[in-house]
């Protein structure tokens, strides 16, 4: 019999978890898995659940924010597990599940991990450390795991905005020198992210343009500190939604980048605080997460898709 992993946050979004967990369980059996449930019990919980045991499982479920996806693909990357994974989205975001086209109802998002097919998609390494879709410094980075999750699960997006806001006053620079081999500089910014994701925070489009998950490379957004805040910031964000030419924004696709910083900086990775650092080397780790996406999603994907090697053995035996 296959056997199941099912690892779910069960204070993740609104915990709506809860209402769907019996059909979820239900969908999982129906398939022929054998499934063994973990609900978390703190951070890190998740990363090591997967690393000591995921090797034992032919899938690898996992429902919760961008948060916990992150804290199984990092499991999956210490404890060198290639094994497909599910994602049945719970969180108030959401980003990567939206950038994939899986579906933010739980039962359709269960559903299609039962009857989608594998993508293998790029992840990062930061350091020591692994993200899915994001790693970021400076303004508002803060704002996703500062938010108190009573007032995620009340305001949702609307929560990210008003956290947003309050932050304004306290803006300031980083000084940081950039290599990589497409662009290098040094200068003073206020915000730089390293992304492989349509949306960042639940806004569609910021991270520019052409976005494919499995091209080997990340988009690159740097903002210059500007002069005069208060009068070149509106004209900032309306060139992030557009995504329009603006003197103070940096953007360039890479495959690798380092950076370095006068003093250490506070980062995040897929919304959870990524730990303060004063020199990174970040790096594209090409189709290193074979996730399950809907069918009619993978038609839509750009051409560069290839199946890995490593997934045929874990793939035979798999009715998805």
């Amino acid at each position: 019999m296959k056997k199941l992993l099912f690892i779910y946050n069960p204070f993740a979004g609104r915990g709506l978890i809860r209402n769907n967990l019996s059909y979820i369980l239900e969908e999982f059996s129906s398939h022929g898995y054998e499934v063994a449930v973990h609900p978390t019990t703190g951070v890190k919980d998740a990363l090591r659940t997967v690393e000591k045991e995921g090797a034992s499982y032919d899938l690898i479920v996992c429902s919760g924010g961008d948060g916990t996806l992150d804290e199984v693909v990092t499991g999956m990357q210490a404890g060198h597990i290639m094994k497909p994974i599910g994602y049945i989205p719970a969180g108030s975001t959401n980003d990567y599940a939206s950038s994939l086209g899986i579906p933010k109802q739980m039962t359709m998002a269960a559903r299609s991990v039962m009857n989608g097919s594998v993508f293998p998609c790029d992840i990062g390494r930061m350091g020591e450390s692994y993200f899915v879709y994001v790693a970021a410094f400076g303004a508002f980075v803060n704002v996703s795991y500062d938010t108190p999750q009573n007032m995620k699960n009340l305001l949702g997006h609307l929560a990210y905005l008003v956290r947003g806001a309050q932050s304004l006053a306290s803006l300031k620079s980083y000084h940081m020198h950039y290599e990589s081999q497409e662009n290098s500089g040094t200068g003073d910014f206020m915000l730089g992210m390293i992304t492989n994701s349509n949306s960042v925070g639940g806004f569609e489009g910021i991270t520019g343009r052409d976005v494919t998950l499995n091209d080997g490379v990340f988009e690159v957004t740097l903002i210059r500190m500007p002069q005069l805040l208060a009068v070149e910031w509106p004209g900032i964000l309306t060139s992030l939604m557009n995504g329009s030419d603006n003197k103070n924004i940096i953007t360039f696709k890479t495959s690798r980048i380092e950076i370095w910083f006068t003093e250490p900086v506070s980062w995040t990775r897929d919304g959870e605080f990524g730990g303060d650092h004063k020199h990174l080397v970040i790096e594209n780790l090409p189709e290193a997460l074979p996730i399950i996406i809907p069918d009619k999603e993978r038609e839509n994907m750009l051409p560069t898709q290839r199946e890995l090697p490593e997934l045929n053995d874990s793939l035979k035996n798999l009715s998805i």
